[in-house]
């Protein structure tokens, strides 16, 4: 958390641990046993130990390609743009995640991706993998949160809802 000074805060963690912070005894089976009326040994406002939070970069959020067979799922691959591995991307470039997935209607294994800051993506499933084949990101930057196939005098079109910049249509050619 990016706070100082005397923020109170909330947090959850196993009821043992709460007890723990506070050095009070906790016995699980005696609370189990308990019909709920009990209060805890902690006097309303006590302060605890001091505790201390931080926290890590490891990347973005993934696209996940699994198989259905036989009622098991086993994971087959995972798509990601380079920079949603990168630490220097963890904050200050906006959103580097997939927010939904579209599949063409004309293509079966062909994927649209509204990519927040990544921009509108497309790939294909080729052996198992998923595989980038097209990329757009206006200069000005992108916010896409939402994609939609659709037809149009017979031809694909995705239409792609930007929070900052509204509705843009695209059509694959690739």
């Amino acid at each position: 958390m990016s706070v100082a000074g005397d923020i109170p805060t909330f947090g959850v963690a196993p009821r043992g641990q709460g007890f723990a912070i506070f050095g009070a005894p906790y016995d699980d089976a005696a609370c189990l046993a308990g019909d709920g009326t009990q209060q805890a040994p902690i006097a309303l406002g006590a302060t605890g130990d001091t505790l201390s939070f931080s926290s890590y970069f490891d990347g973005w959020g993934y696209v996940h390609l699994f198989r259905n067979q036989n009622g098991k799922m086993t994971e087959l691959d995972t798509y990601a743009i380079p920079q949603a591995h990168d630490p220097a991307f963890a904050s200050g470039f906006g959103d580097l995640s997939v927010h939904e997935v579209a599949t063409s209607h004309e293509v079966a294994n062909r994927l649209y991706f509204s990519y927040y800051s990544g921009g509108f993506r497309v790939a294909e499933i080729e052996n198992d993998k998923i595989v980038e084949k097209g990329h757009y990101i206006d200069p000005d930057g992108n916010n896409f949160w939402g994609v939609q196939v659709f037809r149009s005098n017979g031809q694909e079109y995705v239409a792609a809802s930007d929070r900052d910049s509204g509705l843009w249509i695209f059509k694959f050619n690739g």
